[in-house]
């Protein structure tokens, strides 16, 4: 399908077709924005990580802020936070685990609201525009005063046009969400997983090398 034919079908839509389509830019937008916000935020090296772990076990607390220190991840700058205050209560490092816990969530979380609400309101607008389609084709048939295919095709195939609209942007939100939701959910439980165990790790003795 060339561009002009697109043009052609949104147009047959009406105003309506070309509130999905910015709806539908809005999606692939936001997508690729949260896809890269989500590797960038939630990216930690495995290797890294168990590096991290085995100084903090040697009793080497320095030698881990400064493995951290060299990545400028989200995360391992909450783990050189919470480090860099070992010398407190354990209180004092989970506190700050929890305070970094909600920046992540935040981040992650962002713009999410957007694919929810488009979800919702995606199959609305497709209905909107079916309606609006009817109406149309029942004006044209009011208007020639005879019957035929001809009279009502065009505000028929708004109708449909808006309906298989409504459809894809609602589905495409929908799977979107639940894609983004789920990975929000995953890096959340690794990073709790992660930090409970630092803070095992210092203060359980580990880190004396027991």
């Amino acid at each position: 399908m060339d561009n002009t034919s697109f043009v052609d079908l949104i147009n047959k839509a009406g105003w309506v077709g070309w509130v999905m389509l910015f709806c539908s830019v809005l999606i692939v937008g936001y997508a690729l924005e949260r896809f890269w916000a989500i590797m960038k935020i939630g990216k930690l090296d495995a290797s890294l990580t168990e590096r991290i772990k085995q100084c903090i076990r040697q009793g080497q607390i320095k030698e881990a802020i400064a493995l951290c220190n060299k990545n400028d991840g989200f995360i391992t700058h909450s783990l050189e936070v919470a480090l860099n205050a070992a010398h407190f209560p354990r209180e004092e490092m989970e506190s700050i685990f929890a305070l970094y816990r909600m920046k992540l969530q935040g981040l992650l979380n962002k713009h999410l609201a957007l694919f929810g609400t488009l979800a919702f309101i995606g199959p609305l607008l497709g209905l909107l525009g079916t309606v609006l389609g009817v109406i149309r084709a029942f004006q044209d048939l009011a208007i020639s005063g005879s019957g035929g295919p001809t009279i009502v095709a065009k505000g028929i195939a708004e109708a449909l046009i808006a309906t298989a609209g409504g459809i894809v942007v609602a589905v495409s939100s929908s799977v979107l969400y639940n894609v983004f939701t789920s990975k929000v959910r995953t890096t959340v439980q690794q990073y709790d997983l992660l930090t409970q165990e630092v803070a095992i790790l210092v203060y359980t003795g580990a880190s004396k090398g027991k």
